[in-house]
């Protein structure tokens, strides 16, 4: 009698080895987009504190904050108004005004007066709960132009001047 010296695998291994390697695929595939959405949300949030930054410089120069662009609901880089001192811009003091970094979401800006703003409301919508939501301000904000900004729900990140 001779022996056969078998040196496959059997079906049965190899698919254990593949439901083995589909779980564990599955899990580093669920933490990679909970970290993806959470680096959003970081973004999204520095991008409203350098804008927000740049409007306290801007009204520091010219004692009004940056008029609204009606085409992008944010402000308006060319804005050098009555107000301010010959040759000053919004753009003087940011370079760009960020997007979002996702498609399908904006962020808002709204003012007090169409012409002449001294007060403002930035809104950026999060994905995920986040402990700056308690930083957030909230509220109906109905009378700000060109449009309202509601800062009711959950993971609205919303900031008004310092």
């Amino acid at each position: 009698m001779s022996k056969t010296n078998n040196k496959a695998f059997t079906l049965i291994e190899l698919l254990v080895v593949i439901a083995i390697i589909g779980i564990l695929t599955a899990i580093v595939m669920t933490n990679f987009a909970t970290a993806k959405s959470k680096s959003r949300d970081a973004k999204r949030v520095s991008d409203i504190a350098q804008l927000q930054l740049a409007m306290e410089l801007f009204f520091d120069r010219c004692n009004r904050y940056p008029v609204v662009n009606t085409l992008t609901s944010m402000p308006l880089l060319t804005d050098s108004g009555g107000t301010c001192p010959s040759g000053v811009e919004f753009s003087d003091f940011i370079s760009s005004i960020p997007t979002s970094p996702s498609p399908g979401s904006t962020y808002s800006y709204g003012v007090n007066n169409a012409t002449t703003p001294t007060d403002y409301v930035l809104k950026a919508v999060l994905e995920n709960n986040n402990s700056v939501l308690t930083d957030s301000i909230h509220g109906d904000y109905t009378a700000l132009l060109p449009d309202p900004i509601d800062c009711q729900a959950f993971l609205d990140y919303c900031v008004q001047p310092r």
